[in-house]
């Protein structure tokens, strides 16, 4: 399918107006049946002296055999410089704004868990990984995962869960897509649009 011209924005941290990253959503022409988003970031990397790093993933949807609209989430990560800022859910949010609304009023968000998903890095207050005598240090946050997804799900049969997730943090999710941010802002980040076409540019 054609994909259409890139969505961009400049995100800053809200508390210090500093420049985060930039995002882009590129959406296939989507139609009631299937579709395709990639979301490409452009960053500086404080673990290399703020070389600009690129970082691009794809999410597909497509109806099943019963007439369901999934989105079978295979892996949704994020560079270490850029996790524990609300990024994820912010990216997760415009996805769902951008989205037409045949396919907002269907989509089923499907995924597994994993107890390696919740081990990310420390990181100091510039995004820079803290390190320990065997490597980089690493914080088990299963519980904070598991709200990042059931944020945005709903039961689809009108009662849940829809996440089921066992002691080592090894489970499932499926719901109904919803906006994780339920139509507001994010108070962690400043969203500013670009201009189509506009090159990352490192100072705000």
């Amino acid at each position: 399918m054609k994909a259409s011209r890139p969505i961009p924005y400049r995100l800053f941290c809200a508390s210090r107006n500093t420049l985060l990253c930039e995002v882009a959503f590129s959406f296939s022409i989507p139609s009631a049946d299937h579709g395709r988003v990639t979301i490409t970031l452009t960053y500086p990397d404080p673990s290399a002296n703020g070389a600009v790093r690129r970082h691009a993933q794809s999410q597909s949807w497509f109806t099943n055999s019963r007439d369901e609209l999934l989105m079978c989430v295979g892996r949704f990560s994020l560079p270490d410089a850029l996790k524990r800022r609300g990024i994820g859910s912010w990216i997760w949010s415009g996805i769902h704004r951008h989205l037409p609304v045949e396919v907002q009023e269907r989509l089923i968000l499907t995924g597994s868990l994993s107890s390696t998903d919740a081990l990310v890095p420390r990181t100091d207050a510039e995004g820079c990984p803290l390190m320990g005598t065997q490597g980089p240090l690493l914080m088990n946050q299963v519980a904070l995962r598991n709200r990042f997804w059931s944020r945005m799900l709903m039961p689809t049969d009108g009662k849940g869960p829809t996440l089921w997730c066992d002691t080592q943090g090894n489970g499932a999710f499926r719901g109904q897509f919803r906006d994780p941010h339920h139509n507001r802002d994010c108070r962690r980040i400043l969203a500013a649009p670009l201009p189509p076409g506009q090159r990352y540019q490192q100072s705000a």
